[in-house]
């Protein structure tokens, strides 16, 4: 977990907002890739997944499977965010590989050894290479959140009456997520169980997950998370029209409420860009696109149909991060699937069947593997549209 001293929050810390929520519905109007470009991805996907799965280490001895981050990550290689994206993806590819069970009850009991030393009730934010908790020994939420999902989707796909009830742990990790990781604040979801202070003024767009929290009102039937989508929203509604009117693009971080929001000074937690639509933002669309909300889906619509203008409607050409007006950030010249992945997702929302299948060609073209961060979020894009694939708990 990066901290740094957090800068510039000159505002007073806001309530959290009381606001009526909004009811999740089918969107209207659904696309779906082309039968050639759908055969393209699901093939796509059956290649990438076999090498995504050289990712995963096993401890026989204890019982553990764990997805080990790449060079990026440096002393602490194994991370929150990647034992959710090993759960969902094990979960959701089950059709595609007879050790996908196993992956699921070998990370699952990773998770479970290495508990947050804050609340125990959430998992360890990183580990080094021996498997042992460090930097804090406490949690980042996406990881949590992702854990919740795929434990829903493991429930989905085989029922909860095996080594592991996946339904009795994804509701109890939801509990744990509705006590440490909302913030009293603002009402939106914080970085970790770690944020006080200050720090509970700070947000990640990249952690709005708007069809968790829908999946989580349907598992719970707690209404309480219908008003946390409806922040959420509201906190995306207000960023799109106030600060990036023309892109509809979210930064990295935010601070204040979903009344008060705005995107975080440079330098608040990572890196000069935490302002700008980068490493972290890049995720949105596939974040807000895979909710059942219409609302969601039209942000994320919005963020997809802004980057076919940029890119002229040739997803290979799309340059890689961004001010939120939409002007490519020094350097950002290259492309990354990270930030052309996600975009597919956003395009089943927004009419624009060329452009969906374009992007479906561009992903399902680029197969090899080529970083765990980029990698995982191709794989979670195209397995996102995949009749063959995807869950939808």
């Amino acid at each position: 977990m990066h901290r740094r001293t957090l800068l510039a929050l000159g505002a007073a810390l806001a309530t959290v907002p009381v606001a009526a929520p909004t009811t999740p519905a089918q969107a209207g109007t659904t696309l779906s890739p082309s039968s050639t470009t759908q055969r393209q991805l699901d093939a796509a996907i059956r290649t990438l997944w076999a090498d995504w799965t050289s990712l995963l280490r096993h401890d026989a001895a204890r019982g553990w499977w764990a997805v080990r981050a790449d060079a990026q990550n440096g002393a602490n290689p194994y991370v929150a965010e990647g034992q959710g994206y090993g759960l969902m993806l094990s979960a959701q590819l089950a059709p595609l590989d007879p050790r996908a069970r196993g992956y699921v009850d070998g990370i699952t009991r990773y998770v479970l050894d290495h508990p947050s030393r804050i609340d125990p009730g959430l998992h360890a934010a990183e580990q080094d290479d021996r498997m042992v908790s460090h930097h804090g020994r406490d949690s980042a939420t996406d990881g949590d959140l992702d854990l919740a999902m795929g434990w829903l989707m493991a429930h989905q796909r085989w029922g909860s009456g095996g080594t592991y009830d996946y339904r009795r742990l994804a509701l109890t990790r939801i509990a744990a997520i509705k006590r440490s990781l909302i913030s009293p604040t603002t009402g939106l979801v914080e970085l970790g169980d770690w944020s006080n202070g200050a720090w509970q003024n700070v947000s990640r767009p990249s952690d709005w997950m708007i069809g968790h929290f829908g999946a989580f009102h349907r598992a719970t039937g707690d209404v309480s998370w219908a008003a946390v989508w409806g922040r959420h929203l509201a906190a995306v509604r207000r960023l799109q029209s106030v600060h990036a009117p023309r892109t509809g693009l979210l930064p990295d971080f935010t601070v204040g409420s979903a009344s008060t929001i705005a995107p975080a000074p440079a330098h608040t937690l990572e890196s000069g860009h935490d302002r700008h639509y980068y490493y972290n933002s890049c995720r949105v669309p596939l974040r807000l696109g895979a909710s059942r909300h219409p609302e969601a889906r039209a942000a994320a619509a919005r963020i997809s149909g802004w980057a076919r203008t940029k890119c002229g409607g040739d997803p290979a050409r799309l340059p890689s991060g961004f001010t939120l007006d939409g002007a490519t950030l020094p350097g950002g010249g290259y492309q990354d699937l990270a930030f052309i992945a996600p975009l597919l997702v956003g395009a089943r929302w927004g009419g624009d069947q060329a452009w969906l299948d374009a992007l479906g060609r561009c992903l399902a073209a680029r197969t090899e593997f080529t970083s765990y961060y980029s990698s995982s979020i191709q794989l979670l894009s195209m397995v996102s549209v995949s009749r063959a694939y995807a869950l939808h708990p």
